[in-house]
């Protein structure tokens, strides 16, 4: 079950992608002797996740989520139209990663190319991309937020019982 469907807020999410960008930045300081799969695998991933945390707390329904599949492309045009601002060359980059077919290649290639986009290019990706979640949803560096997780209403498919148990 992704996070979203068990009625994660935005936060969860991000702690979730957080730990997967921990786990990334971990393997490549370990390098494989054939491959940085994992490496690679494990940041895109977090960039997946760290984009689902801005698309969910604009809103977002879990359709609407899961419908971009792992096309980090697609999924940064919509937080883009709902209103995250990233820096121009991570849109080039998730194009270039896209033509590349990149995010499924490094699931299943056992021997890398010289072309192929290294770990430590992907590991920016994903950071820039954190950073720019944390800047719009008003959290500290450490990805605590400082405001409300919800930049406008709660999404349609959210499990409401929870906040009115709470007395929200």
């Amino acid at each position: 079950m992704i996070p979203e469907a068990a009625g994660a807020t935005p936060y969860g999410i991000f702690l979730l992608a957080d730990a997967y960008l921990d786990a990334a930045s971990l393997a490549a300081k370990e390098p494989r002797l054939y491959s940085q799969g994992p490496t690679r695998l494990l940041s895109y991933h977090a960039a997946e996740l760290f984009l689902k945390t801005y698309m969910r707390s604009a809103g977002e329904t879990i359709d609407s989520l899961r419908a971009h599949g792992h096309d980090l492309h697609s999924m940064l045009t919509r937080a883009g139209e709902l209103g995250l601002g990233v820096p121009p060359q991570i849109i080039a980059q998730a194009d270039k990663m896209k033509r590349k077919n990149d995010y499924v290649r490094v699931r299943y290639v056992v021997i890398e190319e010289k072309s192929d986009i290294s770990p430590a290019s992907v590991l920016r990706f994903t950071t820039t991309i954190r950073k720019s979640v944390c800047a719009a949803l008003n959290m500290d560096d450490q990805g605590v937020p400082k405001g409300k997780h919800w930049l406008g209403p709660l999404p349609s498919d959210y499990p409401r019982q929870d906040f009115d148990d709470a007395g929200s």
